[in-house]
């Protein structure tokens, strides 16, 4: 066996323990290091997560503060849309209450075009009205059924100047024509003081001429003779008829009625509210609908008077 040197033998083991205590060094150092890293990590993670709650409340604020105003807009939307619905079924009972009440009475809103409209219509005779009508302007008769005649409710220009509810009973036959001329008339300004049914007269003709009453059916004779007057079937129509008096003759004699309406007989003076050839808007739009006017006749004048001929 070959023998050890002792001598070398004490010079490697220094140098073995060297490199013993070398990599033991170089073993710790990345030990400290992979811990330094993961406690670096950790702690980036911790702050990471620590900025990320932060924003997460930052985000929440303002979605909450965003989130407010649009759910009070929205709040507002839904309560304006109850407002909007409330004040539109308070204008649908107002333009209800328009078809029910009173002639004469003064629509107060502007209204569209649409409820405009819807305010000019005619119906059979209702129960209400017939009540009215019943043993005044209309009697069973073998000329005129109930049935033949229609109710208009329509606007008009008071002399007031402001709209205002008005009703006739027409003839089922002009009941249409009826309303396009009073459109016609109501769209242009043209003035009307009053328009009532003759039975708020008790059927008194005279009575609703000297209160410049327009009005329609009325079933009577023609004044001073024993033959129906158009009136009666509802195919004629006396409108602002103080301003545009009846005129007639006997005995040669110049009659005017009613009474304090003389000064419009004389058709060459100029006042308001004159039914006439020379531009009035009321003789174009019913001549240009066929009706004969009475201020043409020759033994007599009618100028308040518009009828259709047989």
């Amino acid at each position: 066996m070959r023998q050890i040197n002792w001598n070398t033998m004490k010079m490697v083991i220094p140098v073995v323990g060297m490199a013993i205590c070398l990599l033991s060094g170089c073993l710790q150092g990345k030990n400290d290091n992979n811990q330094n890293r993961q406690e670096t990590a950790a702690s980036q993670d911790a702050a990471g997560k620590g900025a990320g709650l932060e924003e997460l409340e930052d985000w929440r604020t303002e979605a909450q503060r965003s989130g407010r105003p649009e759910q009070e807009e929205a709040s507002d939307k839904e309560a304006s849309g109850e407002n909007e619905s409330s004040e539109l079924t308070d204008r649908e009972e107002e333009l209800s209450d328009y078809r029910t009440c009173m002639s004469g009475t003064i629509v107060e809103q502007e209204l569209t075009q649409e409820e405009l409209s819807a305010l000019f219509y005619a119906q059979e005779i209702p129960e209400e009205v017939f009540a009215r009508m019943n043993g005044v302007s209309y009697v069973e008769n073998e000329d005129i059924a109930l049935e033949d005649l229609r109710y208009l409710r329509l606007l008009y220009v008071g002399f007031d100047e402001k709209t205002h509810v008005g009703e006739l009973v027409v003839h089922v036959s002009i009941a249409d024509t009826i309303l396009e001329i009073f459109k016609d008339l109501y769209e242009n300004g043209y003035q009307i003081e009053k328009m009532c049914l003759i039975d708020d007269y008790d059927g008194d003709d005279h009575a609703s001429i000297l209160d410049n009453n327009t009005s329609a059916f009325n079933y009577r004779v023609v004044e001073g003779s024993k033959k129906l007057s158009r009136h009666a079937y509802g195919l004629a129509i006396d409108i602002n008829p103080f301003y545009n008096p009846y005129v007639t003759y006997p005995g040669g004699v110049e009659h005017i009625s009613p009474e304090g309406s003389e000064p419009y007989a004389d058709r060459e003076a100029d006042f308001p509210h004159k039914i006439g050839k020379d531009g009035d808007l009321c003789w174009q739009l019913f001549s240009e609908h066929g009706f004969t006017w009475g201020g043409d006749w020759k033994s007599l004048k009618d100028y308040q008077h518009f009828q259709i001929s047989e």
